[in-house]
């Protein structure tokens, strides 16, 4: 299939799969009426509830391949930016050479871009020190338990069994790890700030172009 997203869409494999595994007949029996219950919905409102569930990850996993068949079939192109009567209508032969075509194409393809990017699924920047962080992450539980609770002193110990609540250590509280934690935390607000940026970006093009984005 040319174009994809990975939103909700009815009677995908992976969902009986999970279902069957989870309870059996019971599980694929409710899989189905819940199938069933967000296509109505998608029919008659034009959403289902899996989608108001994260609104933002409904939106971008699906605008930049909406915006991706929109730019691949498109039959004419704004010819003057703010002015949205003003449309130029293009044969096939007339759009190779025509400029104001070419600035909407590289509009729509900054757009895609840029909501590609701001989707942590689909983002291009990775954390240079995730690999390392998830070694010593592993070391660190096998040494110290999941949430480091062989590190726990005595009067941390007493506190969890009279119920004045629990101390969880993590790779920062062991000198050993500390430097390659905090330099992963400092490129993950990095990436954050980045996928931010280029959302921001992205709205700024959506609300420039936005009476425009018809065909």
């Amino acid at each position: 299939m040319k174009y994809n997203t990975r939103v909700w869409k009815p009677f995908q494999r992976e969902a009986y799969h999970w279902a069957w595994h989870d309870k059996k007949i019971v599980g694929i029996v409710q899989a189905f009426f819940r199938d069933m219950r967000r296509a109505h919905q998608r029919i008659w409102i034009g959403y289902c509830d899996y989608d108001i569930f994260s609104i933002c990850d409904w939106f971008l996993g699906i605008m930049p391949t909406m915006l991706q068949e929109y730019k691949d079939n498109l039959h004419g192109c704004p010819d003057v930016s703010g002015l949205i009567s003003h449309r130029v209508f293009l044969n096939n032969s007339e759009k190779e050479g025509n400029e104001s075509f070419q600035a909407w194409n590289a509009v729509l393809d900054r757009m895609i871009f840029l909501l590609k990017e701001a989707d942590e699924e689909t983002c291009t920047r990775g954390n240079q020190y995730e690999e390392d962080y998830l070694r010593a992450l592993k070391e660190f539980e096998d040494k110290y338990g999941s949430f480091g609770e062989k590190l726990m002193t005595e009067e941390e110990r007493a506190d969890e069994k009279s119920g004045k609540g629990i101390r969880w250590y993590t790779l920062c509280d062991v000198d050993e790890y500390k430097p390659l934690a905090e330099k992963y935390m400092q490129e993950e607000k990095a990436i954050a700030q980045y996928r931010w940026d280029c959302k921001n970006e992205a709205f700024d093009l959506f609300s420039k172009w936005f009476y425009d984005l018809w065909d």
